[in-house]
């Protein structure tokens, strides 16, 4: 890494960043929103780290989830309103989507792949030549597994608990009854009240069997129906979505803060190795402060990959007017 060099940023706000906004304030710390029954009502915001604020609504049912307590509350914010009668309808104001509104139509500068042409048109590759590239490759997973958070996931098992399914314990077998028309207990001679109630568990494996009335039977009598064997499933649970979750239980979500990301940069002894060193992401600073000039600096360690850099600039003033502005750089292996 005898190559590594420190370079040094300057940025300022006098520059001519052009304004996303156009001259409107499009961003707001916290979380706004409004009960359109218009009332006085408690406002709960949970985390899915188990933090939680209560705030009131003014008479017109305004609220407001303030930066601080935000702070306090990392992650996605979950939103309910305390009144059930009559049932809220809220209108919420995510202080992140006026960003996306504004950057519709903007250049994204997202991970570039492992291999690309730069403006000057020269193939860059990020890893050892003797690494054998791929041209494809393909994952694939079993299942439909839902990630959910534990807010989410707490509102799925409270749907589990609250379906008409349930299971029969008859000591090495588990039947699953009231499920898609199976049922161990719908046979008139094993009625459903003499036996216990369990409450599924999702991705537990449970035996399903069908009865059928034996036809023009003068007995009554109900065999297994053949033509659908018993059989195990892997009980899957309510197939509910987030959205439709959260509208079941009167809840709301916005977006949150989250902690700042952290990237690996160099310190004395990796620039002092002979290893080679290939990132491509030199400096990730989300929350840079300029001075009273609006002037800020930023030293930064260069990697060994010889090719251009794009350097961009996203700000945010104190009235929430966004300003943007990108800049290029070249490194050269000496």
């Amino acid at each position: 890494m005898n190559t590594q060099r420190t370079i040094l940023l300057f940025l300022t706000a006098l520059a001519a960043i052009p304004a996303m906004g156009q001259g409107r304030q499009v961003l707001t710390d916290g979380i706004v929103g409004q009960d359109r029954v218009e009332r006085y009502m408690f406002i709960q915001a949970i985390s899915p780290l188990g933090d939680s604020c209560t705030v009131l609504t003014d008479s017109i049912g305004r609220f407001e989830i303030e930066p601080g307590l935000m702070d306090i509350m990392p992650g996605n914010v979950y939103i309910k309103p305390v009144a059930t009668r009559p049932k809220a309808k809220l209108t919420i104001v995510n202080p992140f989507d006026s960003i996306e509104v504004y950057r519709k139509g903007r250049d994204r500068y997202l991970s570039q792949n492992q291999i690309f042409d730069t403006e000057k048109e020269e193939a860059v590759f990020y890893f050892d030549p003797d690494v054998i590239v791929l041209t494809e490759a393909t994952v694939k997973a079993r299942g439909n597994i839902v990630a959910r958070d534990k807010v989410t996931g707490y509102l799925d098992s409270l749907a589990i608990l609250a379906s008409t399914e349930w299971v029969c314990d008859h000591g090495t077998e588990k039947y699953l009854n009231d499920w898609h028309g199976y049922s161990h207990h719908s046979h008139p001679r094993w009625p459903a009240n003499e036996v216990e109630h369990f409450k599924p568990k999702r991705g537990e494996v449970y035996k399903v069997i069908k009865y059928i009335p034996l036809p023009d039977d003068p007995q009554g009598r109900w065999i297994v129906d053949m033509s659908d064997f018993p059989h195990e499933v892997i009980y899957p649970g309510p197939q509910y979505t987030e959205e439709e979750l959260l509208e079941i239980y009167g809840m709301w979500k916005a977006q949150g803060y989250y902690p700042k990301r952290e990237f690996y940069e160099p310190d004395e002894v990796d620039l002092a190795s002979s290893a080679p060193d290939y990132r491509t992401l030199l400096q990730w600073q989300p929350a840079v402060i300029t001075d009273e000039n609006g002037v800020a600096e930023i030293p930064l360690a260069a990697s060994d990959v010889n090719t251009e850099f794009i350097g961009i600039i996203e700000a945010i003033d104190g009235t929430g007017l966004l300003g943007a502005q990108t800049f290029t750089f070249r490194i050269i292996k000496y």
